[in-house]
């Protein structure tokens, strides 16, 4: 299978250098906040000598305690890492509109629509092999519905 969502593009990764981000978004974290290694080893559930190890860059965290980073500072701890193998962090529910580009999608339906359309009328047949991107049309335009929905009611 050659399909990109299985495999991607090869990407080096080094533990070396995850290490070292890691250490650095820590330090980064610990300075913005102003908060101590017994604070951070709280939130971390380690020690302060461990949580100090790893704002060094001195040692990798395990699982439980890069989730228990990402609990309490999101982002700002979980995207440095995780765009080391081309992730992002993003809040469960969110609306990552930039996944599907709605101008594209759109583009490469409407072709297909206007044909549809030619003779002055539509049929399911007619629709039927342009499901798969009538429905991703649809899915954006009902997130786009949402979104100025919940504008209009916070006043944004």
């Amino acid at each position: 299978m050659t399909a990109p969502h299985i495999h991607r593009a090869r990407r080096t990764f080094s533990a070396n250098k995850s290490v070292e981000v890691q250490g650095r978004v820590l330090s980064d974290i610990k300075a913005e906040d102003e908060i101590t290694f017994k604070d951070m080893a709280r939130v971390l559930g380690k020690s302060e000598d461990r949580a100090a190890i790893y704002t060094a860059g001195g040692s990798a965290v395990d699982l439980p305690t890069f989730l228990a980073g990402c609990a309490e500072w999101g982002g700002r701890f979980a995207d440095p890492l995780l765009a080391l193998v081309g992730g992002r962090w993003a809040e469960a529910g969110a609306i990552c509109t930039s996944d599907d580009r709605g101008a594209l999608t759109l583009a490469t339906l409407l072709p297909a629509i206007i044909a549809v359309e030619s003779d002055g009328m539509v049929e399911a047949g007619e629709l039927t092999p342009h499901e798969t991107l009538i429905r991703r049309v649809h899915a954006l335009t009902s997130v786009w519905l949402q979104m100025i929905a919940d504008g209009k009611a916070t006043g944004n």
